[in-house]
């Protein structure tokens, strides 16, 4: 055997631990800078989220389901991933395994459960945007992001940590891996990303019909009180907010895709992609966690103010 392909822990545990190549540490250490980008920039954003006045109350709580979701990714998902990435096998040991096959589903079906939300409450404002206070109320939002986490959870834990529970490979390389068929997983998974993104392509594209419509009887409406000499004309619904969590839509199903490619090949009879593949497609994935933020700033002037003024009083503060 080449000493250079033993390390330390194969001398321990007999087991071989090759080390890693130059382009796996390359990948490793971009996803753990992802990380940190994730864990700082989403707990800016809850804050930011917390001191903007211009932002309806009850679209911060949908906005801030998907950033604390997006935390939890990057804390229970990813960490243990880059852990096991940077060992070559899983060292956490056997319960935390099991959980982290729950957490790393129950995170990012929660994720895109929360955009489906922001979508929902989008169409609610534009669509109804009279009877909007009293259809969502902040109580109600509050309460139907709860029941979003429960529920997912709860599906989570079922499925995930009793039917189809995560488990240390009795072979080497001792990792993380599933018990079952993956095919089961892979299907739950594509079929859930589907059915969100189906769910608010549709409701956006309603949005548009429905501000295109109201475009069309403001201008005739317009047109009328020109005649009439009558300046006071009525006003355009904004459907800024509904395109920018269409943005981030797109940009989940961009960061996700990989990912999604990934698992279709896994499925393929006597194909296995290089495990290099998944590690690229794991990094894409997520950074999407903290462009979401990135996104939320570059279209909200409300964020982009609760930053500045932030950032003023630390400096106060400060000096």
């Amino acid at each position: 055997m080449n000493p250079q392909s033993v390390n330390f822990t194969e001398l321990l545990n007999g087991e071989p631990n090759p080390q890693l190549d130059p382009l796996e540490v390359s990948f490793g250490v971009l996803t753990a800078l992802t990380v940190v980008l994730i864990l700082t920039l989403n707990p800016i954003c809850v804050v930011m989220l917390h001191r903007a006045s211009g932002i309806q109350e009850t679209t911060k709580v949908f906005m801030a389901s998907l950033t604390v979701s997006d935390i939890c990714i990057g804390l229970f998902w990813v960490l243990p991933e880059l852990t096991q990435h940077f060992n070559r096998k899983w060292v956490l040991g056997s319960f935390l395994c099991t959980v982290w096959g729950v957490t790393s589903t129950y995170l990012g079906g929660l994720s895109m459960f929360s955009l489906v939300l922001m979508t929902v409450d989008r169409f609610v404002a534009i669509v109804y945007s009279l009877r909007y206070p009293t259809l969502m109320t902040l109580k109600k939002a509050k309460t139907i992001v709860a029941i979003t986490w429960s529920m997912t959870l709860a599906i989570g834990i079922i499925a995930f940590g009793i039917f189809l529970p995560h488990v240390i490979s009795p072979s080497a390389p001792r990792k993380c891996i599933f018990t079952s068929d993956n095919n089961i997983y892979t299907s739950i998974v594509v079929s859930a990303i589907a059915i969100s993104l189906v769910t608010i392509v549709i409701l956006y594209m309603y949005i548009l019909n429905v501000a295109r419509q109201q475009a069309r009887r403001i201008a005739a409406q317009n047109q009328i009180n020109v005649d009439l000499g009558d300046q006071n004309a009525p006003q355009r619904v904004s459907t800024k907010s509904a395109t920018t969590v269409f943005i981030i839509t797109m940009t989940v199903f961009i960061c996700w895709l990989p990912s999604i490619i990934f698992s279709v090949i896994s499925l393929t009879p006597g194909v296995q992609p290089p495990p290099l593949f998944k590690l690229i497609t794991n990094f894409i994935f997520a950074t999407n966690s903290w462009l979401n933020v990135v996104v939320y700033y570059m279209r909200n002037r409300e964020l982009r103010q609760a930053l500045q003024e932030l950032v003023a009083s630390c400096f106060r503060r400060r000096f």
